[in-house]
């Protein structure tokens, strides 16, 4: 008997089918989805080619960026937090370069030394007076635990800490009222025992911590009071108390010392620095992770390769001409009456918050061109401490500059119970301009000055005196931008009521 195998091929075969087409039907997919989706907010794919405004061009295939745009791209990220890191923390580098000039160029390295000074052009230091004595020196908290300040009366002062935040005010605007007292100043994280009493106790946020004192002049001028009081200062440690090291006072009048931030590489190492001798919640979660982004993290060496280091450079340079556009031209000026040049008044000061937020430009607005921060600036009282008003601008809404001439009319009788004063600035040292005068300014201690029959006074700026003019003539340099602080210390009511203001600055065509 004969055996006949059917296959399943066969079988498939005398049914019409032939075995590829089967497999291949058997192959095919069942598309049941869609294709496509229709989108409202998610992003296209680029095309092959983007042209970026800050970029330039970015390559993609398929949606992914080529290697030469992820590097691109990653350089501009690094820039980026670079150049915010740079102004969110110009408080700081602020404080950091003045305890780092003071110590370097004049020898103030503890608490226990002070040096006093009245500033001149020698002083790179951000906006100080010409007329006041300064007396300044840096504390140690990690190094010296709790330290005493024992103030005398009549001086006036502030303590910041390491991010230019005010800690307390010494004198009329502080607890003591100007009647002098200890102020105990506690580091960060102390858990120790403190005094019950005979002290104002304050808490720091950082280790670090600036003092700032200044005495007044008496009215003829002479320093040598002021300079007797602020040697009655005494600064130590809590644990000595019962035997204070004796205090060094340092002459630094006429002395050079730069404090002012660079900008450049060294800007972020000197930040880098700072982060890691502070306490670690010295900088905000926030702030300190965009830190750690390029580099800066307590703990751990700041090393940027070539490539991150050029990128840095850049990012400080930049922001430091961002700085200067948002100090010089800001977006919302307080003007002290509309129409005016002249600004007195940055919006959030001292702490630059609102209660959620912080104000970014404002705090950069004022830590460009002015170094500290006191309580009772943002709550003045008439008769005590000063007020301000500065521009950058004459009448017209122009740059001020050196090869121009310049007339100031300072109307009669300036609400100044104690004195009123007129300082020139270099527009990027921020220091006192080196005009070859003696000081870039003029004031009411100055018996020199002329005043106009009805008593009000016109001050004249240029690089050569009007005829006759030579005692009420403040000399500017060609080719120097340059800025005006016009001070009233003890300023009365007509200033706080604006019934009284400063004129604008005329440019004088000779």
């Amino acid at each position: 008997m004969r055996t006949i195998f059917i296959t399943a091929a066969t079988v498939i075969s005398c049914l019409g089918f032939s075995p590829m087409a089967l497999a291949q039907q058997r192959a095919a997919p069942v598309l049941s989805g869609p294709a496509s989706v229709p989108t409202v907010t998610a992003p296209t794919p680029p095309a092959a080619s983007v042209e970026s405004h800050f970029l330039g061009n970015l390559s993609f295939k398929d949606g992914y960026a080529s290697a030469e745009s992820i590097q691109r791209l990653y350089d501009e990220l690094d820039f980026q937090r670079g150049t915010q890191v740079a102004l969110r923390n110009l408080p700081a580098m602020s404080m950091y370069g003045l305890r780092l000039s003071l110590a370097r160029d004049l020898g103030v390295d503890s608490a226990s030394k002070f040096a006093i000074f009245q500033a001149t052009a020698t002083s790179l230091m951000l906006t100080p007076n010409a007329e006041t004595l300064y007396g300044t020196t840096f504390l140690a908290l990690d190094a010296d635990g709790p330290t005493v300040i024992d103030a005398p009366p009549g001086v006036l002062g502030l303590v910041n800490d390491m991010w230019m935040q005010p800690v307390e005010d010494i004198g009329p605007g502080g607890p003591d009222a100007g009647k002098g007292g200890k102020y105990l100043i506690v580091p960060p994280g102390y858990a120790g025992s403190l005094p019950a009493s005979g002290y104002y106790v304050v808490r720091a946020k950082t280790y670090g911590a600036w003092i700032l004192v200044r005495a007044f002049l008496d009215p003829s001028g002479n320093v040598a009071p002021a300079r007797d009081l602020m040697k009655r200062i005494r600064i130590f440690p809590l644990a000595k108390s019962a035997s204070p090291p004796a205090m060094t006072f340092i002459e630094a009048t006429g002395k050079v010392f730069d404090s002012t931030p660079p900008n450049d590489i060294r800007y972020f190492e000197m930040l880098a620095d700072l982060v890691g001798r502070e306490h670690e919640d010295a900088v905000d979660p926030e702030v300190a992770g965009m830190m750690r982004a390029i580099g800066i993290e307590k703990g751990k060496p700041f090393a940027p390769d070539a490539r991150l280091k050029g990128i840095l450079a850049e990012a400080t340079r930049v922001s430091s001409f961002m700085a200067q556009a948002i100090s010089y031209a800001p977006r919302k000026p307080v003007r002290v009456r509309e129409g005016s040049q002249w600004m007195a008044g940055i919006e959030g000061y001292p702490t630059f918050s609102d209660g959620h937020r912080t104000l970014l430009d404002e705090m950069i607005y004022m830590s460009w061109f002015a170094t500290g921060a006191a309580k009772a600036m943002s709550a003045p009282k008439p008769g005590t401490g000063s007020q301000y008003a500065w521009t950058y601008h004459d009448a017209d809404g122009q740059w001020l500059l050196g090869e121009n001439s310049y007339r100031f009319h300072i109307p009669p009788n300036p609400p100044a119970k104690d004195f009123w004063s007129m300082l020139v600035y270099d527009n990027w040292t921020r220091a006192i301009l080196p005009n070859g005068q003696k000081v870039a300014g003029k004031n009411s201690y100055d018996k020199a000055v002329r005043a106009n029959k009805d008593g009000s006074i016109d001050l004249y700026f240029g690089p050569e005196p009007p005829p006759g003019k030579e005692s009420n003539w403040i000399r500017t340099v060609p080719g120097k931008g340059w800025f005006a602080l016009f001070r009233l210390y003890g300023p009365l009511q007509p200033w706080f009521d604006r019934s009284w203001t400063p004129e604008d600055i005329r440019r004088v065509v000779q």
